[in-house]
């Protein structure tokens, strides 16, 4: 079933669908602090990414690319029901693409022919961020690149059917659509993975500077290192104070990529081995905290470490905790990071504290081990929330 848009009921007038309930001069409100207008002391002592100035929100274009690559352009309120949480609007920058699973029926055996069952699905960290945010009632904006192949075209197809604005997707007609292999062992680890992921270094600056000046309207931006660093910069430029920067670094090999704009980063998602890779800590000696604590002495507003099986460390201003895994059964660990990313940001900003949102991440991380695809279909906050209660 096509995903139906979770706010008032539209009126339809040339195309266009508006909503019948009227915008707020008011911007948005955070719980527990009431209207941004009236917490002006809160907010004045908030991270620079807190200091928004609230404004109206008004009805904000969806997109939607069809198969000759033009855009058609739907407008649909940018506000739920008064009952429900504000809306908020997170654009996501990097990776989309068709992930292939190979998961082994016994233990690897080294330079050898390994029997496996391969499965496929959609995926790519800032996708999977995206379709997260979006389950979990976030008006997610998805900018990638995809290639003029059947791939792409099935990456098109897929997303039709998702809570993600996709009308930003560009199409390269030199490098094919973006491809990761993973291999997982019996009990669904991984073994290793690896991709071609060419593709999306080409969205280059002079590619971003063509998106419209009102995607940058949002309550935060997220990027993974898939993007070259001249890129990530500008996206961190772009973002300006007002808007949290939050980033991914999704692999040891990329997470460097991200360096020179950590001290424009609100939120930074790395598992451990990429963490000390940014720290310069090759050695296996280093804890997660001293790491963190580089990372925070390098400009980061909160790191959230994460540590496979044994759960995640975050860390921020005023606060630096371990949090355990969920118990429960391991199917496919992929996506379980980008699942756990999805929620913190949204939880956060929501201003839950920092414990309480990565309380909600390992819940979304558990329920995402225990499904075959990349983003757990159940998810929803409802869920999250009756887990973490």
């Amino acid at each position: 079933m096509p995903w139906a848009y979770p706010g008032p009921a539209p009126s339809i007038r040339r195309g266009y669908v508006r909503s019948t309930e009227s915008s707020s001069p008011l911007g948005y409100s955070l719980p527990g602090r009431g209207n941004l207008s009236r917490s002006f002391a809160a907010a004045v002592s908030a991270p620079l990414w807190r200091r928004r100035a609230a404004s109206s929100k008004g009805t904000v274009a969806l997109s939607f690319v069809v198969r000759d690559r033009v855009v058609l352009h739907t407008m649909v309120s940018n506000h739920s029901s008064s009952s429900g949480p504000p809306p908020l609007k997170v654009v996501c920058f990097g990776a989309c693409h068709l992930d292939r699973k190979a998961q082994a029926a016994r233990p690897f055996v080294t330079a050898a022919s390994n029997p496996v069952a391969i499965e496929s699905c959609f995926g790519g960290v800032a996708r999977n961020v995206a379709e997260n945010l979006g389950r979990l009632g976030v008006q997610a904006v998805l900018v990638s690149r995809i290639g003029e192949d059947a791939e792409g075209l099935a990456v098109l197809e897929s997303l039709d059917n998702l809570p993600i604005d996709h009308g930003h997707l560009s199409r390269s007609a030199t490098s094919p659509t973006a491809f990761h292999l993973i291999a997982l062992e019996p009990e669904g680890e991984m073994l290793v993975a690896v991709a071609d992921m060419r593709i999306y270094d080409e969205i280059e600056p002079i590619v971003l500077q063509q998106l419209p000046d009102d995607l940058w309207s949002a309550e935060a931006i997220f990027a993974d290192c898939n993007l070259p660093p001249e890129s990530l910069a500008y996206i961190a430029a772009k973002a300006g104070e007002g808007c949290p920067l939050a980033v991914n670094g999704v692999s040891p090999a990329k997470v460097l990529r991200c360096k020179a704009v950590l001290s424009e980063t609100a939120f930074l998602f790395v598992n451990l081995q990429e963490a000390m890779t940014l720290v310069g800590e090759s050695g296996g000696d280093a804890t997660p905290e001293a790491a963190a604590a580089a990372l925070r002495a390098l400009g980061v507003d909160e790191v959230v470490i994460t540590l496979g099986a044994e759960g995640l460390l975050v860390a921020g201003a005023q606060t630096c905790q371990r949090l355990e895994s969920l118990p429960g059964p391991l199917r496919d660990v992929t996506g379980a990071g980008d699942a756990l990313a999805a929620a913190y940001l949204e939880a956060r900003l929501r201003d839950l504290a920092p414990e309480a949102a990565a309380a909600r991440a390992l819940a979304a991380a558990r329920l995402t081990v225990d499904c075959a695809e990349s983003v757990c279909p159940d998810l929803s906050l409802e869920k999250l929330e009756r887990m973490t209660a």
